[in-house]
């Protein structure tokens, strides 16, 4: 692809940065051919925390389609399965701040997280956040995520708070911190939830944790009156890619049926939008990096706890994907375990999705860690495509895991393409010790290097050449 070629995009690129927070509408996704809740514990937890009056609904593919849903409650950046989202948007008084009362569910992971502000191509990236073990239970209480420790034991209680202004330099404990204190920003944080024990709602049982506003004069205010005060709003969050951006990537590439896929795919580790999206369409490694640094300013409202890797797809080059690598050890908590084992995990959470383009964020299916049949040295073999190209193989009992490609592209255009997409790739919460972690690659283009047996690999097949693999898990 020339200089010459691109340079209508680079000026409509430039017209959106100068823009900078422009938002599209949101596509109702399909429904995902797999959800983790059973459908009526996702009703239970939609009842139970569905009409607060700070949270909005829960939030998460379990939710997207249930009757009613409301738009804040259908994923739309590259959801996984199995995980229910909390939201709460905002304005916090002068001199205000927030105590949250909450309990530690029963689940693989919980943390709290900021929004940031809008940025390159409108996108929100995570601000400050706290993962779930480093929450210092209340007096008398435990906290179930310490490593070593029961996973069953109580009481259960936390204390939490949202406090104005920039991270100190010794941060008060329970307190993530807003990062302005201006009094007219909205404000956005949510809390992710995943994986809770079978039998379980969407929080581990945890409910939402009770609110008080703490105004600057020392007066507390709870319940609707907090509210008031705090003008929440429970509107959908975008930080989408730019439809006419996208559009127009693909158009002027220099393979617009496939781009930005190729053949074999290119797994590589999200550091940005600007970088990964817009940038992947460049095919020269140094010019890509100079045009879109690969800096870690995340996007899609990415998880600070995650590291992912990431690949566009094409079903021209193939009617069948596979992905293959080195499982990382993780908790196996389902159905509901005792405690943490192995106590020294590689990651706490493991999953792969097949997703729409950037412009939607949608994902399709999905499919976690211990989902996954393992053959010898962990290795795994996923098989995605669409239900029509299935073979009979494609099935745990050969050793294989299947998912589904999904509708592709998905957004509202004649251009959107039905076969293309995208796979997502999540490693949640990495031991900082364990070196072949994506968390450990600082340089764009090194991570099979870093990541070794780990790194995924793929390639496009036929259905009859899948089919003459057999069954070896038999």
């Amino acid at each position: 692809m020339t200089a010459d070629r691109r340079s209508p995009v680079r000026g409509l690129l430039l017209s959106v940065l100068i823009a900078s927070a422009a938002t599209f509408a949101i596509v109702t996704p399909a429904r995902a051919n797999l959800n983790y809740l059973p459908h009526h514990i996702a009703v239970e937890t939609d009842q139970l925390y569905g009409h607060d009056c700070f949270w909005a609904p829960p939030k998460g593919m379990d939710y997207a389609n249930l009757p009613n849903a409301i738009p804040i409650q259908k994923p739309n950046l590259y959801p996984d399965v199995g995980s229910t989202y909390f939201v709460g948007q905002y304005k916090l008084p002068a001199g205000a701040s927030l105590t949250f009362h909450g309990k530690f569910g029963h689940q693989r992971y919980m943390s709290w997280t900021m929004f940031g502000r809008p940025g390159a191509l409108g996108q929100i990236a995570s601000a400050d956040h706290l993962r779930d073990l480093n929450i210092r239970p209340d007096k008398g209480s435990v906290n179930p995520f310490r490593p070593g420790g029961s996973r069953t034991g109580g009481p259960r209680r936390y204390t939490f708070h949202i406090v104005s202004g920039p991270i100190p330099a010794v941060r008060a404990p329970n307190t993530i911190y807003t990062q302005t204190t201006d009094p007219d920003t909205r404000l956005g944080m949510s809390i992710r939830n995943y994986l809770p024990d079978r039998g379980r709602d969407g929080t581990g049982d945890a409910g939402l944790p009770k609110l008080v506003l703490n105004l600057a004069d020392g007066t507390e205010v709870r319940g609707d009156a907090a509210c008031a005060m705090l003008d929440p709003i429970k509107d959908a969050s975008t930080s989408t890619f730019p439809a006419a951006l996208w559009k127009s990537l693909v158009a002027e590439s220099s393979d617009p049926v496939n781009a930005p896929a190729l053949d074999p795919p290119r797994w590589e580790k999200f550091w940005n939008a600007s970088y990964n999206v817009a940038g992947a369409f460049i095919s020269d490694p140094a010019e890509r990096a100079a045009t879109y640094p690969p800096v870690e300013s995340g996007g899609f409202q990415s998880n600070p706890d995650t590291s992912y890797l990431l690949t566009s797809t094409s079903l021209k080059y193939g009617r069948l994907l596979t992905v293959s690598g080195k499982m990382p050890t993780f908790p196996k908590t389902l159905p509901a375990s005792k405690g943490w084992s192995p106590r020294n995990y590689q990651v706490r959470y493991w999953s792969l999705c097949s997703g729409s383009s950037p412009v939607t964020g949608l994902g399709y299916d999905c499919v976690y860690d211990q989902q996954v049949p393992l053959a010898k040295h962990r290795r795994y073999t996923l098989v995605i495509g669409r239900h029509a190209d299935r073979p009979a193989n494609a099935r745990r009992k050969c050793g294989y895991r299947w998912i589904n490609f999904g509708a592709g592209e998905n957004y509202p255009d004649p251009a959107s393409r039905d076969y293309a997409g995208a796979m997502y790739m999540r490693f949640m919460a990495a031991d900082p010790g364990w070196k072949h972690a994506p968390q450990q690659v600082d340089e764009a283009g090194t991570e099979s290097q870093v990541m070794g047996p780990y790194f995924p690999t793929s390639k496009y097949m036929a259905k009859s050449d899948f089919r003459q693999l057999g069954c070896p898990g038999k």
